[in-house]
């Protein structure tokens, strides 16, 4: 036995430490009562706050200082070290002298002893164990939040270790003397049906069956009532040995063809085409080597549910049927071993327990022969790696065996894996109707749509979700989904069955590593995240935040939507927020978005060069390692990541980074006027232009003004645009930056043009020509004036000006703004009457855009080929692509305008 020295700290009861009689005030209390808890590791200041304070002081360190000062005081006879370390506390102590390290030594002793069927050293284990505790945790301490969930977490993991010695006790035969004890347990714990499975045990073996039935009875009453849910298999198989073994004591027979599965699920939904293939897979069993299917899918998605709901459709009379719970996810019991799993098997197939062997190879061996000839179904549920499946395998033909994991068994040879996803709405919304019936759901269709969205189509969560609602008959579904908008997690909480819990399992299996890169995630602007940007975002080398995203990908916490690109469930992703909360201080969650914020900035600086090297722009602070992007690269990213960009300056807002927030919006213009995203590039730059002015920066002012100003110009808002390069030209001149009074007279222009102040916009492009220093910025200008003066009838001043653009974009090797250039001359040959130079210019111009990914402009092009072409097989095909791209696009009055100009108004 382990030692028997008593604890000198102890939170199992009231706190106490040694013969310290004064431990500072609640708040005080409560800080020690975290730091032991967290004993020897280092608990956060956010953990010390939210251990502390309900509703916490807004900056609580100085607090928390004064409280460990005097910790440091009252404990320094006490053979405890309590030092600063990594932005939070640590108190390191013997664990030996702390009560609730002593309990979790001898639970695992026991729980050693009890897998080697070792019972009584079991029992004598667990019972030291149970015997530290003197009340409730903390017992009479004031607690926060935090406290109070690692109270719970203390008092599930002690009703575990009841379990597990009244199990050792069972096994011992000391059933009659449990029956009383038990009997109370299950009173002060009505819904914890292991214990009740118990006493049903206990009761039977003492010739009671009568009184165990009815313990079945009132738990499944109960737990109807309460929780509107069935009893679990557990519960469900004692029942079913009682029923089947009579009025016996013990089993009073061997089945060799026993029946274990659990009860199939009344209201199972949908599954129509995964029931079809495993239909498919059982027909194949009977011709061939056992067949084994493993339903792989995030948790929460119905996998057993499937699996049983199957078994039961597919078992023949004749079957053996076997079912075993892995417990690869549980959270508060480790992953069953194959050896206990066989063993189980083995005496339900009518081997004594004297006959089991004591090793695995030779128990699998055993089960395999008893197997042999006889068709067997057999499920395996919540596996955790191939290992554990691996000795549970049935050896002869004609058996089939249904694998459920929430993670990548693929290295299980000849194993067919079906993918479980989230049900489509239909299905949703049908599993919805059965569970408050169809009367309900066809009242508020629209609500009903809607909770199901809200619980991201997960079976589990919409059927909590259901369940909820059908206990509050006042309720409608549009006050629960209203409930759902605010609160999700906690609305879709139903104890060790909420969608909380059943994600914290998944979680709980990862490493440090892996957990922090999940949590952190959920701090990621936008929907989805590739290996780069996670990688920023965590301080992590890429490959590695790969690695970790594929193992997440494993087990189902990411999804992938393309190769590369990862994204969360919704509910998940919630999850992974809570995470972030609780277990990162609120600096280290500032210090992720910046990484993230700044990664975003410089990789979009990098992309923008490619579209326009030449164009006035931001010079960042620190850049770093810049990627490298050729035209096509840049607009594939900037593709693939709008939305995360878009989501980005919101965030950068919401965090008071105000430079990211200007700043990253400069980099996308370029982008924005290709793709024409008038929304995006509005409220960005919205966005952007408050940061600047939070900042006092008038360079970012000046610049966000520009950039509005243009799109202002697309959607045909003149007065604002004109308005917006009106403030940032004098800006511009207040600060002297030449560059920026050029490009804001060239866009202050081609406004005063649209509008047909043609003379206008001579004169800032006049003025733009002369302030501009580069090829790029002449060049267009050049063109703009020519374009202008096309508009004023002055033909031989458009060509020459257009000439004089072409050739220094030619030698310049400008070939992105060739595009207007022979597009504009295009315009003016057309007016020239002379369409075959037209159409030559117009062909230029539709091949640059699209090298440059410009569709827009592609469309515009199209369009006045179209026209020059006249009627004929090639002017239609002309008008249908430029139709084709304005389907792709957003709209807008330009769009609506083009329309028109094709012959397709809208």
């Amino acid at each position: 036995m382990l030692g028997e020295t008593k604890a000198r700290f102890r939170l199992l009861g009231a706190l106490e430490v040694g013969q310290v009689e004064r431990l500072g005030g609640p708040r005080q209390r409560a800080v020690l009562a975290a730091l032991l808890l967290r004993a020897n590791d280092t608990a956060s200041i956010g953990y010390l706050t939210r251990a502390a304070w309900d509703n916490p002081p807004r900056a609580p360190e100085s607090n928390l200082r004064t409280y460990v000062a005097g910790l440091r005081k009252a404990l320094r006879d006490e053979r405890a070290e309590l030092v600063t370390r990594g932005g939070g506390y640590c108190l390191l102590l013997d664990p030996a002298e702390l009560d609730m390290a002593r309990f979790e030594q001898f639970a695992q002793a026991g729980g050693n002893a009890l897998r080697d069927e070792d019972f009584a050293t079991a029992a004598a284990y667990f019972r030291q164990a149970l015997d530290l505790w003197r009340g409730q945790p903390l017992e009479g301490q004031a607690i926060g939040p935090a406290l109070q969930a690692e109270i719970g977490r203390l008092q599930d993991r002690r009703f575990e270790v009841i379990e597990q010695h009244c199990q050792a006790n069972l096994e011992l035969g000391n059933h009659a003397s449990l029956v009383a004890e038990l009997q109370s347990l299950v009173g002060q714990n009505p819904l914890r049906e292991d214990l009740s499975a118990q006493l049903m045990l206990a009761l039977h073996r003492s010739s009671r069956r009568a009184e165990a039935l009815e313990v079945f009875r009132e738990t499944r009453a109960r737990l109807v009532r309460e929780l509107g849910i069935e009893p679990g298999p557990r519960l469900q198989s004692m029942q079913r040995e009682i029923l089947d073994c009579g009025p016996v004591a013990a089993p009073a027979r061997s089945r060799t063809r026993p029946r274990r599965l659990p009860m199939d699920i009344a209201d199972f939904t949908g599954r129509y085409d995964e029931l079809a293939r495993l239909r498919r897979l059982v027909d194949e069993a009977v011709r061939g080597p056992v067949t084994v299917c493993v339903i792989e899918g995030m948790a929460g998605v119905g996998k057993t549910r499937l699996a049983i709901h199957a078994a039961h459709r597919f078992a023949a009379d004749g079957d053996i049927q076997l079912w075993a719970d892995l417990r690869g996810f549980d959270g508060r019991q480790r992953p069953a071993e194959p050896s206990a799993v066989l063993g189980t098997f083995l005496h339900a197939l009518g081997v004594s327990a004297e006959q089991v062997p004591r090793e695995l190879d030779e128990r699998a061996a055993l089960f395999r022969e008893r197997l042999a000839g006889s068709k067997a179904l057999v499920v395996l549920d919540n596996a955790v790696s191939e290992e554990q499946v691996r000795p549970l395998l049935p050896g002869g033909p004609e058996s089939l065996v249904l694998v459920t994991t929430r993670c990548s068994l693929a290295g299980l040879d000849g194993a067919v894996m079906l993918g479980l996803d989230v049900f489509s709405e239909p299905e949703a919304v049908e599993l919805m109707a059965r569970v408050l019936g169809p009367e309900r759901i066809a009242a508020e269709p629209e609500a009903a749509a809607r909770v199901a969205r809200l619980c991201g189509y997960l079976p589990l969560a919409v059927t909590l979700a259901a369940r909820r609602l059908r206990g509050r008959s006042s309720w409608r579904l549009v006050d629960l989904a209203d409930r759902l908008e605010r609160d999700r997690l906690d609305q879709l909480d139903l104890g060790d069955r909420g969608v909380r819990t059943v994600f914290e399992m998944s979680y709980k299996a990862l490493t440090d590593e892996q957990r922090r890169l999940f949590r952190q995630l959920g701090a990621h602007p936008g929907d989805d995240f590739t290996a780069e940007s996670a990688a920023a975002l965590a301080g992590l080398t890429p490959r590695n935040a790969e690695l970790i995203l594929d193992h997440l990908l494993d087990f189902y916490l990411l999804e992938q939507i393309t190769p590369g690109r990862y994204r969360f469930h919704d509910l998940v992703r919630d999850f992974a927020r809570d995470c972030l909360r609780a277990d990162e201080t609120p600096a280290a969650q500032a210090d992720s978005v910046r990484r993230a914020l700044e990664w975003f900035t410089v990789t979009a600086d990098a992309a923008d060069r490619a579209l326009q090297p030449s164009r006035h722009r931001v010079v960042l602070e620190a850049v770093g390692n810049q990627r490298q992007f050729d035209q096509h690269q840049a607009m594939q990213w900037f593709e693939a990541e709008n939305d995360n960009l878009v989501s980005a300056v919101q965030v950068a807002a919401d965090h008071g980074c105000h430079r990211h927030a200007w700043q990253l919006p400069s980099f996308l213009l370029s982008w924005f006027y290709r793709r024409r995203l008038w929304a995006d590039w509005t409220s960005t730059y919205t966005i952007g232009l408050a940061a600047a002015r939070q900042l006092a920066d008038r360079t970012g002012e000046a610049m966000m003004l520009n950039g509005l100003g243009v799109a202002h110009s697309d959607l045909d808002q003149y007065v604002e645009a004109i308005a917006c390069h009106q403030q940032a030209l004098v800006i511009l001149r207040v600060t002297g930056d030449r560059a920026g009074q050029a490009w804001n007279l060239n866009n202050l222009g081609v406004a005063l043009g649209d509008i047909g102040r043609f003379d206008e916009a001579v004169d800032c492009f006049q003025q733009a020509l002369t302030l501009h220093e580069d090829a790029h910025g002449k060049g267009l200008a050049l063109s703009n004036l020519g374009d202008a003066y096309r508009a004023l009838g002055r033909l031989d001043q458009a060509l020459t000006h257009l000439r004089k653009a072409l050739r220094l974009q030619w030698s310049s090797g400008d070939r992105a703004a060739q595009r207007y250039t022979r597009s504009c001359l295009g315009d003016v040959y057309v007016a020239l009457g002379k369409s075959g130079r037209a159409v030559e210019h117009y062909r230029q111009a539709l091949a640059a855009s699209r090298e440059t990914g410009d569709r827009w402009q592609a469309a515009i092009v199209l369009a006045r080929l179209a026209d020059a072409l006249g009627e004929g097989d090639q002017a239609e095909a002309c008008r249908q692509e430029a139709g084709m791209i304005l389907d792709d696009l957003r709209g807008g009055p330009k769009s609506r305008q083009l329309r028109q100009q094709l012959g397709d108004a809208m």
